[in-house]
């Protein structure tokens, strides 16, 4: 599920840039994953007025959310227990780019 996640977020890197939002991985300490019971891939998203973050486990688990950088006030944070089997991320995420873009709480 994670390479998945990893080759949509590659995929959609571009389209991205060209409305003003930058990605980067999260980098984790520990790069041995063998040592980590669920490992997980996670990408920081930032847009003019936004940050926000979609981390994708193992385990199928998916986590997001978004952070106005003015007001550090969290205006959206979402958990789905397990993810199907072949995910639609544009439209899992449209939500969450949505909100990233206008700073908008749902």
């Amino acid at each position: 599920m994670r390479t998945k996640f990893q080759l949509w977020v590659e995929s959609k890197k571009n389209e991205l840039e060209e409305v003003y939002i930058k990605m980067e991985y999260v980098r984790h300490k520990n790069p041995d994953e063998s040592r980590i019971p669920d490992p997980s891939t996670g990408v920081i998203y930032e847009s003019e007025c936004c940050l926000g973050q979609v981390s994708v486990w193992k385990s199928r688990q998916m986590e997001y959310e978004v952070v106005n950088i003015a007001t550090e006030e969290m205006i959206l944070w979402k958990y789905i227990e397990r993810l199907p089997d072949e995910p639609d991320f544009n439209e899992i995420l449209e939500q969450f780019f949505h909100v990233l873009q206008t700073g908008v709480k749902p």
